[in-house]
């Protein structure tokens, strides 16, 4: 997925706010893809689900949110489109794909708190789409299980203020990489699940 601005972190953030959501942009967004990653493009309705029936009153003034469910559907819409991206991403196989995070000209710490929101929510994701995939099995190979255990370490991940710039910057760039290149390989690693939980959808 390559963010478009109106899929943009911002755009999908202020959503989720509007229709008081709990869950915060890139946590979601994780949780979305780990769900993919074994159910395809079915991740979709459970996922919207998920993230917009979890829902505390929401935190801005009662004349922005809109009327009645207007700022659900809003977001409803939003998400939809983003899980819609995301999957294409990961099901062209192309390199194409893109956590959603804050832009880059936004303060390294809000980017590494977002990045270990996103590696909690994929792990999240990923261990609720087994229940429904049957993929104990697949998500044991010890390629997942290792990316699952960093994706767990990166999840605590904290900003550093005493590290030089320049080097917050390539090791910031470095791990969202290694996310990227990740998912990627998962979503691959579990077609054969995918196939088998689409056969079952269809029966």
């Amino acid at each position: 997925m390559t963010a478009s601005n109106s899929l943009s972190f911002d755009v999908i953030d202020d959503a989720l706010r509007r229709a008081g959501a709990v869950t915060e942009p890139a946590e979601a967004h994780g949780s979305l893809c780990g769900l993919a990653c074994v159910l395809g493009a079915d991740a979709q309705s459970s996922w919207l689900a998920d993230t917009l029936t979890t829902a505390e009153e929401p935190d801005l003034p009662a004349e922005e949110i809109g009327e009645g469910s207007a700022g659900i559907q809003e977001a409803a819409a939003l998400l939809g489109g983003l899980a819609a991206a995301s999957t294409r991403a990961l099901e062209a196989g192309d390199m194409s794909f893109q956590p959603l995070l804050p832009a880059d000209d936004e303060p390294l710490e809000e980017r590494t708190a977002a990045l270990a929101a996103w590696c909690q929510g994929f792990n999240y994701g990923l261990a609720l789409a087994v229940r429904f995939g049957d993929a104990d099995e697949a998500v044991r190979h010890e390629a997942i299980a290792e990316i699952v255990r960093d994706f767990a370490e990166m999840s605590q991940l904290g900003y550093q203020e005493d590290e030089g710039d320049r080097d917050a910057e390539a090791d910031w760039a470095e791990l969202v990489e290694y996310v990227r290149v990740s998912v990627q390989l998962v979503f691959e690693e579990m077609a054969g699940v995918r196939q088998r939980v689409a056969t079952a959808v269809r029966h």
